[in-house]
């Protein structure tokens, strides 16, 4: 028998206000675990290992953490969906990535060189993806379609809160390392506990998985493969942006003239504020549109287009105040995407019965966007120089190109 499409499903009760703060609040915890690691963080810790090298050091890291990611976030979504008959089902995995990601917070602290760094970031990836993995199948699973933008909306909101902790706590606030990587793993452990005390004894979700076979069938799915393609690209561009903004600023801008008492990395926070502050409200105006209208393509594709000008932006007008207009742009494309395209993601899923696997497949687009953007990077900064604007160049024609192929969709709006 066909196996009905996850949109298709009405049984689903529909979910409370607690259960939505509570998973809101552990999304924004697991997104705190990377997004200040990936904006300041590894960058500071790239530059105090190596200080002449420190972009080859960066790279290096967000490389191999993000192939280590990709391949973790397959085996995590085929883990949860043949133990989510467990008595605790995905949270047990929820419990695990958080212990591992606490450790590897630990391996960090103490990486003193390039290869020790390279490891810790390693088992922080590996931690990482079997705390999102089961976070991102209960939108489908437990969430009905009609208020799955709702609740995308409120989750979504994880990517800019997370920015906004590492710029105010890690960019702004405090100056020390330790005291910076304490702060990260207090929140994010105080953040996501919550959601794992509501589901650890929440009834199963479905029966025994008799079926052992691994299997890709997603991917031989027209709708899957163009969205995947789109997360790709612009998540890449997101990447670039993120993992860059520093140095850029640090190298390529005016702002050490303009703002000589100012700390570069108090710099990117303020930016990151700014950024923030419009994503979430572009995203909660986003998720809601997209459940009123029902159609999400276009609003993603307008979010892709926002975040492809402000990216153009920070190429095009290096000089102060245009990086503060840029980020701004960037921004408001960031919020209507990111939420958006969320809920777009878990409405081409195939099947029903292996969410888990196939959003796992689906976030590999993610992760392997952390792997491209260094490599694009690394190959642009060698053919073009070391102006790192042609990173941001590269990185507006991806998120460009991305919006595109969402309009492609057929079984979506």
């Amino acid at each position: 028998m066909p196996r009905d499409t996850p949109q298709a499903n009405t049984s689903l009760p529909a979910v409370r206000p607690g259960f939505v703060a509570a998973y809101m609040a552990a999304q924004v915890g697991a997104y705190i675990a990377f997004i200040p690691l990936l904006t300041i963080l590894l960058p500071l810790k790239a530059a105090a290992i190596d200080p002449e090298g420190r972009a080859e050091v960066l790279s290096q890291a967000a490389l191999w953490g993000a192939m280590t990611a990709g391949l973790a976030g397959v085996v995590a979504g085929m883990i949860g969906d043949r133990s989510r008959h467990w008595p605790g089902g995905r949270s047990l995995w929820l419990i695990g990535g958080l212990i591992g990601t606490v450790f590897s917070y630990v391996l960090i602290h103490r990486a003193a060189t390039a290869p020790s760094l390279i490891a810790a970031i390693i088992v922080l990836q590996i931690s990482l993806n079997f705390m999102l993995n089961p976070l991102a199948a209960v939108l489908p699973e437990r969430v009905p379609a009609h208020q799955r933008g709702m609740v995308a909306g409120f989750t979504g909101l994880a990517y800019p809160l997370s920015n906004l902790f590492g710029a105010v706590a890690i960019g702004l606030w405090l100056t020390v390392e330790i005291d910076r990587l304490v702060a990260v793993v207090a929140v994010t452990v105080a953040m996501v506990l919550p959601f794992i005390a509501t589901t650890v004894r929440a009834p199963s979700l479905g029966g025994v998985r008799t079926g052992r076979s691994v299997s890709f069938t997603a991917l031989a799915d027209r709708d899957f493969l163009l969205a995947f393609a789109s997360r790709l690209l612009v998540q890449t561009a997101v990447a670039m942006n993120v993992l860059y903004l520093l140095f850029f600023l640090d190298q390529d801008t005016n702002i050490a003239r303009v703002l000589p008492s100012v700390r570069i990395e108090m710099v990117a926070g303020g930016l990151l504020i700014v950024s923030t502050g419009l994503a979430v409200v572009a995203g909660l105006v986003g998720g809601r549109l997209s459940d009123r209208i029902g159609k999400r393509r276009r609003i993603v594709f307008t979010g892709a287009a926002l975040l492809a000008a402000g990216t153009l932006l920070m190429a095009a007008f290096p000089q102060w105040p245009g990086p503060l207009i840029a980020q701004a742009v960037f921004g408001i494309g960031v919020g209507m995407y990111g939420i958006t395209e969320a809920v777009l993601a878990a409405e081409v899923l195939p099947s029903p019965e292996d969410a888990g696997r196939d959003l796992g497949l689906m976030n590999v687009a993610s992760t392997a966007a952390q792997m491209l953007a260094p490599a694009l990077a690394l190959a642009a900064l060698a053919w073009w120089s070391e102006d790192l604007r042609i990173v941001y160049l590269a990185g507006s024609a991806l998120a460009m190109l991305g919006g595109f192929l969402v309009l492609g969709l057929s079984r979506v709006r």
